[in-house]
């Protein structure tokens, strides 16, 4: 389930930022969260699991058209593409009217969420 970054979950926050590879430096990694905090176009979410704990974390650029996908990190349990699908999933479904896109780290991980979802829906048909 996505959980709207607040303060109160900075250090869960910065922890789950930090599996993020370009992050690993302290300074960089707080420099990152701040803008989260201080640009309006910016929104992080967090990802519980079933029990409820917060496993991920997921950090987007909304424009009119689109959203950006900036960030998507797990803890190393919940490193797997069931997960990564179920955190678009609802992405997608928070932003219904915005097309999902992002940066070319992740191309492959969308491409393949985008023929999933579309199979999906096919299978449903």
């Amino acid at each position: 389930m996505l959980v709207k970054y607040k303060q109160d979950y900075q250090k869960i926050a910065l922890g789950l930022l930090s599996y993020t590879p370009d992050l690993k430096d302290f300074d960089r990694l707080s420099a990152e969260l701040q803008s989260y905090n201080v640009e309006d176009n910016l929104q992080l979410y967090l990802w519980k699991n079933h029990q409820g704990d917060f496993v991920g974390i997921c950090g987007v650029e909304l424009d009119d058209n689109f959203v950006l996908l900036r960030h998507l990190a797990f803890t190393p349990d919940y490193r797997n593409q069931e997960s990564q699908f179920a955190v678009l999933d609802a992405l997608a479904d928070t932003y219904t009217d915005k097309r999902i896109m992002a940066p070319m780290s992740m191309s492959d991980l969308l491409t393949s969420w985008e023929q999933h979802h579309s199979q999906e829906q096919r299978d449903e048909d």
